[in-house]
C-alpha cells in the first residue's frame, strides 16, 4: 500500500523528474593590440562584454617604449616600458578584465634595426598569438583592419600578424575575428585627429554601448598618464564618443568554404 500512497502524493503534487539545468559555455573575447593605451579604440566594448559575464582578455605586443611625452618626461627605453607596462594593468583593472598579456616585443619591432630584428620580433609575435588561440580558445578575436586605425606601423603589423596566425587554419576557436573601425563620414569635419575609417557597408557588426560603459572606458584612458593629459583625454573621448554615436563597429573576416572556378 506503500506505493500507492506515494503514488497519490505525485499525483496530488506533480512529481516529475527535474529538467537537467543546460548552462551555456562561458564566451571568451581576445583583443589583441600594439601598444599599452591601443585598447582605448575599443575599450567600451571590452568593459560592456565583462559586465555580461564575458572573460575579455587584452593582449598588448609591444612595450611602448618610444612613447615618449613631453608632459610625462620619461626618457625612452626600459623606464618607460615598465611605467607603460603598469599603466595596462591598471587600464585593465578600470575595465573590469583579464590582466593584460604582455609580450613584451620591442617598441617599433626593431624595424630601425634591419629586416633580421624585425623578422624576429613578427616570427615571436606569431608564436605568441598562436599559443593564445590555443591556450585561451577565444569565442572571437578583436584587431584592427588594415590601416591600424591611425596608419601607425606597429599597429597595421600587428593586425596583418593577427590574420595571418587567424587564416593559417580553421579554428574551432577563435570561430571569428573582428575589426574595429570608424564608419566613414563620422569623424566631425574639425577632427584634430586624422583616423582611417571604412564604409558602413563593410560594417554590419554594430554593438550598442551605454554611458556606464564610456565611464569606465573613459577611467581606464587616465590610467595612461605617461601619454596623456587630462585634458587630452577628455578631447578624445570625446571625438570618439561623437564619432561613434554609442555604437561601436566591427567588420568579421569572413572564412569561406564555398569553392569557385572563377573571381567573379
Amino acid at each position: 500500500m506503500r506505493w500507492i500512497a506515494l503514488s497519490l502524493l505525485c499525483l496530488l503534487f506533480q512529481c516529475t523528474k527535474p529538467e537537467p539545468q543546460t548552462a551555456s559555455a562561458p564566451k571568451t573575447l581576445l583583443a589583441i593590440f600594439s601598444h599599452p593605451d591601443d585598447e582605448a579604440t575599443v575599450s567600451p566594448v571590452l568593459a560592456k562584454y565583462a559586465a555580461e559575464g564575458v572573460t575579455v582578455y587584452l593582449a598588448i605586443a609591444t612595450d611602448g617604449r618610444y612613447g615618449v611625452t613631453d608632459h610625462a618626461k620619461i626618457p625612452a627605453g626600459d623606464s618607460l616600458a615598465v611605467v607603460r607596462n603598469e599603466e595596462a594593468k591598471c587600464a585593465a583593472e578600470q575595465l573590469g578584465i583579464e590582466p593584460p598579456i604582455l609580450f613584451g616585443l620591442h617598441d617599433q619591432l626593431k624595424m630601425g634595426e634591419g629586416m633580421g630584428p624585425l623578422n624576429d620580433q613578427l616570427n615571436t609575435m606569431r608564436s605568441k598569438i598562436a599559443e593564445l588561440f590555443t591556450s585561451l580558445k577565444p569565442d572571437v578575436v578583436v584587431t584592427w583592419g588594415a590601416s591600424g586605425w591611425t596608419g601607425h606601423h606597429d599597429h597595421r603589423l600587428v593586425s596583418t600578424v593577427v590574420t595571418e596566425v587567424f587564416q593559417t587554419q580553421k579554428w574551432d576557436k577563435p570561430a571569428q575575428l573582428y575589426y574595429s573601425a570608424i564608419p566613414t563620414g563620422n569623424l566631425p569635419a574639425n577632427s584634430p585627429m586624422q583616423l582611417a575609417t571604412v564604409d558602413s557597408s563593410f560594417l554590419p557588426i554594430k554593438i550598442a554601448v551605454s554611458e556606464s560603459d564610456y565611464e569606465k572606458a573613459l577611467a581606464s584612458w587616465h590610467c595612461h598618464k605617461s601619454q596623456y593629459t587630462p585634458e587630452t583625454i577628455a578631447g578624445m573621448h570625446q571625438l570618439l564618443k561623437t564619432s561613434l554615436k554609442g555604437t561601436a563597429y566591427f567588420m568579421p573576416v569572413a572564412v569561406s568554404s564555398v569553392e569557385k572556378n572563377s573571381l567573379f
